[in-house]
């Protein structure tokens, strides 16, 4: 009888399918040239922007399923060229931390959140967030996670998968088949699987051993960092594009070819260094202003 296929090998079947050397390859040559020291990342395994408000175990994974059920796309087309979302004095996903930081408060629980945002209402999230892009979708997204006690019920699945000692690709795949628009509509799964990730962060930093296995890393960042050190190989005419701020559509075979390509050269890189891809995606992360001028391809989508 064979084994049941986990949430991270069907992750990785999509990225094999979806791989197109020829429009973005993995350089394994320049991965194998990577110095493999793991004690260069292993401190890179907390969760990207440190500990999440809530400040008990339950409170920092329901701000985690709720902050990342609207982190996506932080910047708008305009006339002029790109603007980009700040809240405060911080832009982008920064930006909508700080925002949650100060709608969350002292609270243990998502009670002000919850009041503020619970509606649904667009307004209720420009009032909030201020002028960030897509605020209707965001507000449905919000809607959604925050009806009812869903958003406790699916904290308290993640609290006891880390007390368990394992979060992985399975318990973001949970949160996909609870909150289906908020999450559910990504194939890669990006953003549920950045909520386990943070809460692993969370509990790392409380002194607290688990072990985070998840890809993670479709997004728009990584494959940026990744073509900046060759690990990835963007053929020329997609590399124009993107250099031309060009918009790749959306599950567009360039887009597609482009976070496969991402998922598993991080992998490849993980396994290089020794380290876990959740360190790995830390690791690219910390490193995304080391770019230089090389631009991220613009897709209008709320999967990253």
């Amino acid at each position: 009888m064979s084994t049941p296929q986990t949430a991270k090998e069907r992750l990785l079947a999509q990225a094999r399918l979806d791989y197109c050397p020829e429009l973005v390859a993995i350089d394994t040559e320049a991965i194998a040239r990577l110095p493999a020291r793991a004690d260069r990342f292993s401190h890179l395994s907390v969760g990207l922007f440190g500990k999440p408000a809530g400040q008990t175990p339950q409170g920092a994974a329901a701000y985690s399923i709720a902050l990342n059920s609207v982190n996506f796309m932080f910047w708008t087309p305009t006339p002029e060229g790109m603007a980009r979302y700040h809240w405060g004095n911080e832009g982008g996903a920064h930006g909508l931390k700080a925002a949650f930081d100060h709608l969350w408060g002292d609270e243990l629980t998502p009670v002000w959140l919850r009041e503020r945002l619970g509606s649904g209402a667009e307004q209720a999230v420009i009032d909030a967030l201020g002028d960030i892009p897509m605020p209707r979708r965001r507000a449905q997204f919000l809607r959604e996670v925050l009806a009812g006690d869903q958003l406790e019920q699916a904290a308290a699945e993640l609290v006891a998968a880390g007390n368990a000692g394992r979060l992985t690709s399975d318990d973001a795949e949970r949160l996909a088949k609870r909150f289906p628009m908020a999450y559910g509509q990504d194939p890669y799964l990006m953003r549920a699987q950045l909520a386990v990730m943070w809460y692993a962060g969370y509990l790392m930093e409380q002194g607290i051993q688990v072990d985070c296995d998840v890809t993670v890393a479709a997004s728009y960042q990584m494959p940026r960092v990744m073509r900046s050190i060759k690990v990835l190989r963007f053929a020329p005419e997609l590399a124009a594009r993107i250099d031309r701020h060009e918009f790749i559509l959306r599950d567009s075979k360039e887009e597609r070819a482009i976070r496969a390509a991402t998922v598993l050269g991080t992998q490849a890189m993980a396994q290089h260094l020794g380290v876990s891809e959740h360190a790995m995606v830390n690791t690219l992360w910390q490193n995304r202003h080391a770019c230089g001028a090389i631009p991220y391809h613009l897709t209008i989508t709320s999967d990253y």
